[in-house]
């Protein structure tokens, strides 16, 4: 699961210095974006 969280974070960081709102919130919806992959595929494989 954290690899999932982690990756998303990273994501969300990347795109919260392109597009505002900013870091904090990008991470955050990567971070809940990464969680929420690795719950899908956690259960369809």
């Amino acid at each position: 699961m954290v690899p999932y969280i982690l990756a998303g974070a990273v994501i969300g960081s990347i795109v919260g210095h392109l597009i505002p709102p900013g870091y904090l919130f990008w991470f955050v919806v990567g971070s809940v974006s990464g969680y929420l992959a690795q719950r899908y595929f956690g259960t369809r494989f």
